[in-house]
């Protein structure tokens, strides 16, 4: 287990709250410069909609990756960037399951086998690679990606069952 780093950790905590909400009111901003006055919200395509909702996913484990490897250079956990890649890996083959499955039972065995991969690769890390931090934004990747499906909702925690980080 990993030495408490409180003060490093409140940090991060901020900057990771902050910085999603400046961009996503820069993004806006930028939208309301680009749309004409005449057109608003509701005359929107849903082509144009779901194409921003997939990415977002992407980008979300793009920014767990990057936490991860910045972390590790600064502080030398037991985890390896294959470890890192691992978790990756497991998370991308998640997303693409989950939109490939039919039905609700068949999406909660997705995150079932999900998670306990995930579990087992924190396990070979000595349970450092999966803290508070990134249990969070993994635990909001899964549950995002399920709910979309209409599967749960995005504040239910469908991965508590089998999660052990």
């Amino acid at each position: 287990m990993k030495t408490k780093r409180p003060l490093l950790y409140f940090f991060c905590v901020l900057i990771g709250l902050a910085l999603p909400a400046c961009a996503q009111q820069h993004k806006k901003n930028t939208q309301e410069q680009q749309t004409p006055k005449s057109m608003d919200s509701t005359q929107t395509s849903p082509k144009a909609s779901a194409k921003p909702a997939e990415n977002d996913l992407d980008k979300m484990l793009s920014e767990l990756k990057e936490s991860m490897i910045t972390y590790m250079k600064s502080a030398e956990p037991p985890y390896t960037m294959d470890d890192i890649d691992s978790c990756e890996k497991i998370l991308k083959v998640y997303l693409v399951d989950i939109n490939a499955s039919k039905n609700k039972e068949q999406g909660m065995e997705i995150v079932k086998a999900t998670v306990i991969n995930l579990n087992a690769l924190n396990v070979k890390t000595e349970e450092s690679l999966i803290e508070t931090s990134e249990r969070e934004q993994i635990a909001e990747i899964i549950i995002l990606a399920s709910s979309r499906k209409g599967y749960n909702t995005v504040d239910e925690d469908i991965t508590e069952e089998w999660r052990e980080w």
